[in-house]
């Protein structure tokens, strides 16, 4: 009897090791992974850090993690026993097998915070970071709700009946937890890019955490039974059905195309969601529960990126909301008789409690030592650096240095060549402002004198038609139908070229605006409102915030033809009741090639019918409007939505030539 016990233990004991195996494997998928969402001038230092968080988790876990996690308990709050390895295996039978096994769980949740804040991020307070997670934030959680794992002991979460069977809470919201901590504090990447490094290699990535994840479920009922298939089986199926949640919630949320990262996010969602469950669930539950933490989680990522949060590797969405999901969702699918509390909104609240607690410590814990580290050490790499990469900065990795000298060679040479189209522009601006002049000089002294002297002439033929009719009256002489005829046409000569001159002068002054010339760019644009104001149509108003700088005359007639040609489309085609513009200086804004220049801004808004600014319907008007605020150096944004008007916001630097 005494053998068949002794051959049942050493079954589980290799179980357990195998399964130790598998997660140590996810730490090959995190890397595929995470290599798949960086900059390739990353790689290398996404790579490195992986490899050595592992190493601080080993150590600082072992020797100090586990006594506090799975120690002899103090009051049901942290442990304090198995220091130096002494006494681990004749606590227990499982032995130094659970020491390993936990030790991968530990690895686990550092290496998902650390992927997180990829690019950014300095090596040595990640290392930092890294120890003091492993080593006090996740093994005192973790004792709260496994202390008797490894002991028969209460604790105190544990007591109140609080469920985490593998680790979604513990391991996943925890490692949300600080991560979220580090994003907050570090800050967004300078230039995140949309584009993935290399989209294969996080699918092999996904696979591979896929194929670990059955050793993190079937390992966690610490022994060889016959509930590991139904383990194995709800992983697998909450996967899937996490991938097809995720999939779901893009097509709800209108995603345009980003269905690929959500195929990542839902399946490690529904995995992680699974954890806290798995062995609780009949197969038809672990379906569901995926599907509804897949939703989540890629709704989630959606809020997060409204947010700001710049999440690197999408680590937030995953790990925390996918297991926050697990945990609240497990109480109302699990078995009846398997709930640690009366009833299952009993049991919700626990969960609820747990989350909660988790929250308060982890992620309070988690943002004072990111405070810390920055304050002391600076958490993050300037600017120049996360520009190079850290593949250099962090490794001096040859290659990278060979990539980054031949990329900066390209970029400047496109600069230069942006440098030489600008000024080719504004040159072509100052041409066309120059032959509008002297067209409109042509116009005035040729036309225009010779259309006036045509008044003139038709004036007094007009005079001499009148004066001979009214001789002819006296005589008697009424019935002169010719003259009359005459009369006639001459007085529609004499409107015609009055008109004529009306048209003359209105091209004369779109082609040199004469209070643009006389009372400069404030005084050009209050006459374009009061002409505007005077049509009738609409309401036109102007404010100046702060004075209109002295801009040279090629920026001060394109700002006005921009600005004309935007009330253009208002009055034509945006069924607007009032157009407003605001002028004034705007702070903390930077243009493109204008790095370091106050800005000015112009905004054109109305409260017409607008549009949906991503159509592309736009015609030619508003492109060139952005051309012509680009060859200034400034920038130009149109902020639209169907039925509830539109903005134009024109930005342009304040030189000193």
């Amino acid at each position: 009897m005494s053998e068949k016990v002794n051959g049942l233990q050493d079954i589980n004991t290799l179980w357990i090791i195998i399964c130790a195996c598998f997660v140590f494997f996810m730490q090959a998928g995190f890397i595929c992974y995470e290599v798949g969402f960086v900059q390739s001038k990353n790689v290398i230092s996404v790579a490195i850090e992986n490899l050595l968080t592992f190493m601080i988790t080993t150590i600082g876990f072992s020797l100090i993690g586990f006594p506090l996690m799975f120690g002899q308990t103090w009051k049901g709050v942290i442990g304090n026993s198995f220091w130096h390895f002494v006494g681990i295996q004749e606590a227990s039978p499982l032995g130094y097998a659970f020491v390993f096994f936990e030790l991968m769980f530990a690895a686990t949740a550092v290496t998902i915070f650390a992927g997180s804040m990829s690019e950014r991020t300095k090596l040595f307070p990640l290392q930092i970071a890294a120890v003091i997670s492993a080593a006090l934030i996740f093994p005192v959680y973790g004792h709260w709700v496994w202390g008797g794992l490894f002991l028969k002991q209460d604790t105190w979460l544990a007591s109140l009946g609080f469920i985490d069977f593998a680790g979604a809470t513990v391991v996943h919201t925890t490692a949300g937890f600080i991560a979220l901590a580090g994003l907050m504090a570090v800050g967004k990447r300078n230039k995140p890019r949309n584009s993935r490094s290399n989209i294969p290699f996080a699918a092999l990535g996904v696979f591979i955490l896929w194929f670990a994840w059955f050793g993190f479920n079937g390992g966690s009922i610490l022994a060889f039974n016959d509930k590991v298939g139904l383990i194995l089986l709800n992983t697998n199926l909450a996967a899937a059905s996490g991938m097809a949640g995720a999939l779901i919630a893009n097509l709800m949320l209108s995603r345009n195309g980003g269905y690929l990262i959500s195929i990542f996010n839902g399946t490690l969602g529904g995995l992680v969601a699974i954890t806290a469950a798995s062995y609780y669930l009949e197969p038809m539950s672990a379906l569901i529960i995926g599907l509804l933490s897949g939703m989540a989680v890629d709704l989630s990522s959606y809020l997060l990126d409204k947010a700001g949060i710049d999440d690197a590797v999408g680590a937030v969405p995953i790990h925390l909301f996918g297991g926050i999901a697990g945990t609240l969702l497990l109480p109302f699918f699990m078995k009846a008789e398997m709930l640690h509390t009366s009833d299952r909104l009993s049991q919700f609240l626990v969960q609820l409690l747990g989350l909660g607690v988790n929250f308060c410590w982890a992620f309070g814990m988690a943002y004072l030592m990111f405070r810390l580290i920055d304050k002391t050490m600076g958490l993050r790499v300037t600017v120049e650096e996360e520009e190079k990469g850290l593949n250099i900065v962090e490794f001096a990795d040859i290659y990278s240095w060979e990539k980054y000298m031949e990329i900066s060679g390209y970029e400047r040479e496109i600069n230069d060549k942006n440098e030489l189209l600008r000024k080719q522009a504004r040159l072509l601006a100052v041409t066309e402002e120059q032959e509008k002049t002297k067209l409109a000089r042509d116009l005035h002294d040729g036309v225009g004198q010779s259309l006036a002297a045509l008044k003139l002439i038709l004036g007094m033929t007009k005079k001499q038609l009148e004066s001979s009719a009214k001789d002819q009256e006296r005589c008697g002489n009424t019935n002169d139908k010719q003259r009359r005829s005459v009369l006639q046409n001459t007085e529609k000569a004499v409107a015609l070229t009055e008109n004529s001159i009306s048209e003359i002068r209105n091209v004369l002054n779109n082609l040199k605006p004469k209070p643009l010339a006389e009372n400069g760019l404030a005084g050009g644009l209050t006459a374009m409102t009061e002409d505007i104001n005077h049509t009738g149509t609409l309401s036109c108003s102007l404010t100046i915030a702060k004075p209109i700088p002295h801009f040279d005359e090629t920026v001060t007639l394109n700002i006005y033809r921009v600005i004309q040609e935007a009330l253009t489309n208002v009055v034509k085609h945006a069924d607007a009741k009032q157009v407003e513009i605001i002028a004034g200086v705007v702070s903390g804004i930077q243009c493109a090639g204008s790095a370091g220049s106050e800005i000015y801004a112009f905004h054109i808004l109305d409260d017409g019918i607008g549009f949906e600014v991503n159509r592309g319907e736009c015609g030619v008007g508003i492109p060139s409007m952005e051309d012509r605020i680009k060859m200034l150096g400034g920038n130009f944004r149109i902020e639209s939505t169907a039925g509830k008007g539109t903005r134009i916001i024109v930005e342009v630097p304040v030189t000193d030539e």
